[in-house]
């Protein structure tokens, strides 16, 4: 797997855009794959991002793809120069900063911090009604800390690890345009700490990401060890 971290350039006109426009970051983003990908590109280049916006500010994406990502297929400027002084401070020589990850040596009993920004929802009116016909019902956003870290406990029990801490240090819905439609995501972020109970889907979690949504900025599971 392959791990970008880059710090978005503000006064491009671009990175406003995307942004304010979830849609249009992920179309931006897709342009540093291979063309040809058929009809799902985000799936076969295994693309996630999330963007993190620090106290000062400044917006870090991180990208997490199977492929390895070409940046310079992205708009000119859309990244910070990587002169700047933050970078020396990070052992950086470019940004975005790119790593490839191995998660072969991930074992049972592991614990690590974690970040997760996720469109924390429920499926409702998914019951068959009188006419036979099914329906694929629609979703509703959970509201509150206690719903929302419910909802990670059992995305956490299906993914091979167990919660140890958590906090919902962000909240509020987003939206773009697709089209002539609009898209509202209901998001949360997630700090915390884990430790790995089931090996194999846990790496799975990690590679495929969490919840739906995840063309949009969410889904992605970040891992740091504890020291």
């Amino acid at each position: 797997m392959h791990l970008a971290r880059g710090f978005l350039n503000p006064v491009s006109r671009d990175v406003t855009r995307d942004l304010s426009n979830p849609v249009e970051l992920h179309r931006t983003l897709l342009r540093a794959f291979p063309d040809g990908l058929g009809d799902a590109p985000r799936a076969k280049s295994g693309l996630l991002f999330r963007v993190d916006i620090g106290k000062d500010g400044g917006a870090l994406l991180v990208v997490q793809s199977a492929l390895e990502p070409d940046f310079a297929k992205l708009p000119k400027g859309y990244f910070l120069d990587a002169g700047d002084d933050r970078f020396f401070t990070l052992g950086w020589s470019r940004n975005p900063h790119v790593d490839v990850v191995d998660h072969a040596s991930l074992a049972a009993g592991q614990r690590f911090a974690f970040r997760l920004r996720a469109n924390v929802t429920k499926k409702i009116g998914t019951k068959t009604p009188p006419d036979g016909k099914p329906t694929n019902g629609r979703r509703v956003p959970l509201r509150g800390d206690v719903e929302r870290l419910g909802w990670l406990t059992r995305k956490a029990q299906a993914s091979g690890f167990e919660l140890l801490d958590g906090r919902v240090l962000e909240g509020g819905s987003r939206g773009g345009k697709r089209g002539d439609a609009s898209v509202t995501l209901s998001g949360a972020r997630f700090d915390g700490l884990l430790t790995i109970v089931d090996p194999t889907l846990f790496r799975a979690a990690l590679e495929s990401g969490i919840g739906p949504a995840k063309a949009y900025g969410f889904g992605l599971l970040s891992i740091a060890p504890v020291r």
